[in-house]
C-alpha cells in the first residue's frame, strides 16, 4: 500500500485512508462475495468507489473524467485491489490539493450542483 497524499481537507484523508483500510481488510476470496447493494458484489462496490473518486477529481480540477460509470461497474479491476485503489485515490488527491483554502464551493458530477465547503473540513 502506498503512502497516503494528504489533501489538506481533513474529512477527505480521513475517509481516504478507511478505504484503503477496508481494501486492505478483505481476504483474498472476498472480492467475489454479495454486498447490501443486490446486484454489485465486492469487487464492484470498490469499482465505484474509486470511479467516483475519478470522477470528483476530474470535475474539481477541470479535467475530462475516464469515462466508466461509476454506476455501472464491470468488476474487472485490471488490477490488483491495493494498487487499484491507491491508483484512485493519488488521482483524487492531486484534485483535491489545488482547491483553495478560501474556496467556498466546488464543482461537482451532479448535473447543475455545487458543493459548498464547510470550514471544518479542513481541520484548522
Amino acid at each position: 500500500m502506498s503512502e497516503i497524499t494528504v489533501t489538506g481537507w481533513d474529512v477527505l484523508d480521513e475517509a481516504r485512508a478507511m478505504l484503503r483500510a477496508t481494501v486492505a481488510g478483505v481476504p483474498a476470496d472476498g472480492w467475489q462475495r454479495p454486498t447490501p447493494c443486490a446486484e454489485w458484489n465486492v469487487t464492484q462496490v470498490l469499482q465505484h468507489a474509486a470511479l467516483d473518486q475519478g470522477a470528483w477529481a476530474a470535475v474539481v480540477s477541470g479535467t475530462e473524467p475516464s469515462g466508466q460509470n461509476p454506476f455501472a461497474p464491470s468488476g474487472q479491476l485490471g488490477a490488483e485491489p491495493l494498487a487499484y485503489t491507491a491508483a484512485a485515490l493519488d488521482g483524487s488527491a492531486a484534485a483535491w490539493t489545488g482547491v483553495s483554502a478560501d474556496a467556498e464551493s466546488v464543482p461537482t458530477p451532479l448535473p447543475g450542483r455545487t458543493r459548498r465547503l464547510r470550514r471544518n473540513w479542513r481541520g484548522r
